[in-house]
């Protein structure tokens, strides 16, 4: 039983492991780089993104579309950025109350939103 739920959770994206198909969260780190979303009620938000040049979004922003994909869940911003065939993707932000599109490099927000790789199974039981 224990075998079949770790196998389940290590099959899910990131995003599901983090919360419900209602609200979900995404924290990553690499060096001094840092990138915090979450989304609930249908918005996505930047809890905090460093340095924001990298992301091209920043703390408060609510993400809207990638290119012409609607963006309403963390997995979806995910999926669209992941399905991207150019070095850019334009993301339609509110931002201060104004709507605003930006280019953003998908290199960056790929390394954020791929989920880590599964550890490796445990060794086979001694007999």
């Amino acid at each position: 039983m224990r075998a079949s739920l770790l196998v389940l959770l290590l099959a899910l994206p990131l995003p599901v492991l983090a919360g419900s198909s209602s609200a979900q969260t995404l924290e990553w780190r690499q060096d001094d780089a840092r990138l915090a979303l979450r989304s609930t009620e249908g918005v996505v938000r930047v809890d905090a993104a460093s340095p924001e040049a990298r992301f091209g979004v920043r703390h408060g922003d609510r993400i809207l579309r990638v290119d012409d994909s609607p963006v309403r869940q963390i997995e979806q911003l995910a999926d669209a950025v992941r399905a991207a065939s150019t070095p850019t993707v334009y993301l339609l932000l509110r931002r201060d109350g104004r709507m605003l599109t930006v280019p953003v490099a998908v290199s960056a927000w790929r390394a954020a939103l791929n989920p880590p790789a599964p550890p490796p199974p445990p060794p086979p039981p001694r007999r």
